[in-house]
């Protein structure tokens, strides 16, 4: 419970994220426009959000997806329509491949050889989740938040993550 409410602190509400985002989506920036703060725009996060959760509903997994911006803050965070578990690893995850600008699939291999970032990630378990299914998102070499899928295997979020930054030309891991 006391995680949860770090995270919720932390994080802002998800809650109120969701629904000023189907709500406002009227007044939303297109999903080509980049945010004001440099970060990723709000429609671009949920549309990617969306088509994460697509593609791993499309492989028979309900996951979660979230994705923070510039400044590896949540943008939004979205629970597919049968997922069983609270939305908790994925803003996780995402931070950790922001703040890290590297992949999840590669910082869960980099965890095994490198004692020292090991140390860092144990030691932060309430802040850090380098497990796949996370990656950074790049426009015009810049680093502009990270999306991030979790709830289901990982060898899936990491594909499904993938799938859905490639629908957005615009948008690159590196």
């Amino acid at each position: 419970m006391v995680r949860l409410s770090t995270l919720a602190s932390q994080y802002g509400s998800v809650a109120m994220l969701a629904a000023a985002a189907v709500a406002g989506g009227a007044c939303a920036q297109t999903a080509s426009s980049p945010s004001t703060d440099g970060g990723i725009a709000l429609t671009q996060a949920m549309e990617l959000a969306q088509a994460a959760i697509a593609d791993c509903q499309a492989r028979g997994y309900p996951a979660s997806a979230s994705v923070v911006d510039g400044k590896g803050v949540v943008k939004i965070t979205l629970r597919a329509d049968g997922a069983i578990k609270p939305p908790v690893a994925a803003p996780l995850k995402a931070f950790t491949a922001f703040t890290f600008d590297q992949p999840g699939a590669e910082m869960e291999l980099r965890e095994k050889s490198d004692a020292a970032f090991k140390a860092l990630i144990d030691a932060h378990k309430d802040i850090y989740n380098d497990h796949a299914g996370s990656v950074p998102l790049h426009t015009g070499g810049k680093l502009i938040g990270a999306l991030a899928v979790a709830d289901v295997p990982h060898e899936v979020a990491d594909a499904c993550a993938r799938a859905a930054v490639a629908r957005y030309p615009a948008i690159g891991l590196k």
